[in-house]
């Protein structure tokens, strides 16, 4: 049994690996993010393709360290200062849009008969951007720079913000709708009881956390020793990680984005993010391999109205939402046209909160796939829309770009 297992992990580590730098190369070559070569390379060792078959208990089990050092690293990136810059239009903006974005699709998979608890979660989900797909295409057109990009990354932040208050969220909403009923009332009264765990969380993190984790830091610094430094990095995000969710009962992902965000505030900052890289970035692929492999494209041919309703929230109503507000906020349509088209595709963020509601069993199989072809799709279409617009934009694309980390 155990050499199987073993084996199994190699496979999937080889095959997947493989075929995810090959399909990763060919999306960048093709001027789209690697995600989308990642997850076709996923779908390409999943159990509803033909030829290999990964075994996806096991890369499951692997994605949920992807999710750890994923999270871990929005929490290291995560800086107030630049949505301070833009906060008159992002916070306003990015909160109304995604409260528009989750009503319609919630709605959507509400009327096709899912529960009330799931279309909530499915309509928070497709509210919010992939933030590295949206860099991507920033960077390819040199927006990342320009007033409107920067707008359309303190958009992206204020959604980062959306998405770690799902996570705190979705417990709640479990909890609410077990034994197949479900409570608004108290829905509400778990969600404060929640929101109370997480304050006490972040309190003890930003005081007594912080100390110790210096501490233990500067004291492995003084060993020069960068294995055990990068060890220590690591020991310290699953502890965060693993110890919220027993003792507060929060998720994962959202431990270790409390990790991250206390480890930003030790003066050892870019040491940590420079070691942890190469990890995160590996696991990371692992995530959305997983993600792939569990993609069934024959569900969406049986909920093809669903399909075509999440693809109408995702390209439609956030991209007009972001523009007529940007518009009615005042600011140029070269910035409202940007930060409609930066939208207007869900990634990363969208499949945390899938894969966490799953495991909760918020979210059925079907709504799961519907999401990950809405993401294949948008993802896909999202520099076709740059290149449409790129004369509202004032730009052209680079030959060349950076793929984002």
């Amino acid at each position: 049994m155990i050499d199987s297992i073993n084996l199994q992990i190699v496979l999937i580590l080889t095959v997947g690996f493989a075929l995810a730098a090959l399909f990763g190369y060919l999306s960048f070559k093709l001027k789209l993010s690697p995600i989308l070569g990642y997850l076709l390379a996923g779908y390409a060792i999943g159990p509803y393709s033909p030829g290999f078959v990964a075994d996806v208990h096991i890369a499951e089990q692997l994605a949920e360290i992807g999710v750890i050092l994923m999270m871990f690293g929005v929490g290291l990136h995560f800086r107030v200062e630049e949505l301070s810059a833009v906060k008159n239009i992002a916070i306003p903006g990015g909160i109304v849009q995604a409260l528009m974005a989750t009503v319609v699709g919630a709605y959507a998979l509400w009327y096709f008969g899912a529960p009330i608890e799931s279309s909530i979660v499915y309509g928070l989900a497709i509210s919010v951007a992939s933030t590295v797909v949206m860099m991507r295409m920033l960077t390819d057109y040199k927006l990342l720079d320009t007033v409107q990009g920067h707008v359309a990354v303190g958009w992206a932040i204020v959604e980062d913000i959306i998405t770690i208050f799902i996570l705190i969220l979705l417990p709640s909403l479990a909890t609410a709708s077990q034994g197949g009923g479900f409570d608004i009332q108290d829905l509400f009264t778990l969600i404060a009881i929640a929101i109370v765990k997480c304050i006490i969380l972040a309190l003890l993190m930003f005081s007594l956390g912080r100390f110790l984790i210096s501490n233990a830091l500067a004291t492995i610094i003084n060993t020069h020793s960068t294995e055990l430094f990068t060890l220590t990095i690591l020991a310290v995000t699953f502890l965060i990680a693993t110890g919220a969710s027993y003792v507060f009962g929060t998720s994962i992902a959202l431990g270790a984005f409390l990790s991250g965000l206390v480890m930003a505030e030790t003066n050892v900052r870019k040491r940590i993010y420079n070691n942890a890289l190469p990890i995160k970035d590996t696991f990371v692929v692992v995530f959305f391999l997983s993600v792939g492999m569990l993609f069934n494209p024959l569900a969406v041919v049986e909920n093809l109205g669903l399909f075509i309703a999440t693809l109408g929230v995702i390209l439609i109503v956030k991209p007009l939402a972001a523009y007529l507000i940007t518009i009615i906020l005042k600011h140029p349509l070269k910035t409202a046209v940007t930060v409609g088209i930066a939208l207007s595709q869900i990634g990363e963020f969208s499949f945390i909160v899938a894969e966490e509601a799953l495991k909760f069993k918020i979210l059925s199989d079907d709504a799961y796939d519907i999401l990950v072809a809405a993401s294949l799709t948008s993802i896909a279409l999202n520099p076709i829309f740059f290149r449409i617009f790129q004369n509202y934009l004032g730009v052209t694309p680079t030959k060349t770009g950076p793929i984002p980390s």
